[in-house]
């Protein structure tokens, strides 16, 4: 098992997203469209900002930016000089000083080559998916 699938399996998360520092979402288990850059943008975002913090009190960089929810909390992890970010949302119930360590542990194993090979989002096109539907019905084996 992947670290993707490891941390989507985890019973607090929700949801994973990986981002680039080209507001591009390379993956996530959240039904978004590929198209739409403003999610990763807003990541990106949130980011700056928490960073831009750290430098006027002159706190070091930015390792995780935690946003409080009303039903869950979203975790962004910037990697690698922010050139990826790895966006996490967690049940609002979960043990959060309890998961933080191990999910900053796992972060810190990655190397940039499996960011990299992340595999990107497919381009779904209906018409595609309709017909490949309809040919695999007409040659479905009976029985």
């Amino acid at each position: 098992m992947n670290w993707f699938q490891t941390l989507g399996t985890n019973r607090y998360i929700r949801a994973v997203m990986v981002v680039d520092q080209q507001g591009r979402l390379l993956r996530s288990s959240l039904a978004v469209s590929n198209d739409d850059e403003l999610l990763p943008s807003m990541l990106q975002a949130m980011d700056v900002l928490a960073q831009s913090l750290a430098d006027e009190l002159e706190l070091g960089r930015t390792q995780m930016v935690l946003v409080s929810l009303d039903r869950a909390y979203l975790l962004i992890f910037p990697l690698f000089q922010a050139t990826y970010y790895i966006a996490l949302l967690i049940d609002r119930l979960a043990p959060i000083a309890a998961l933080v360590p191990s999910l900053e542990r796992m972060l810190s194993s990655l190397t940039e080559d499996e960011l990299e090979s992340v595999d990107p989002l497919p381009d779904l096109n209906a018409d595609e998916i309709i017909q490949a539907v309809a040919d695999w019905l007409r040659h479905k084996p009976l029985g």
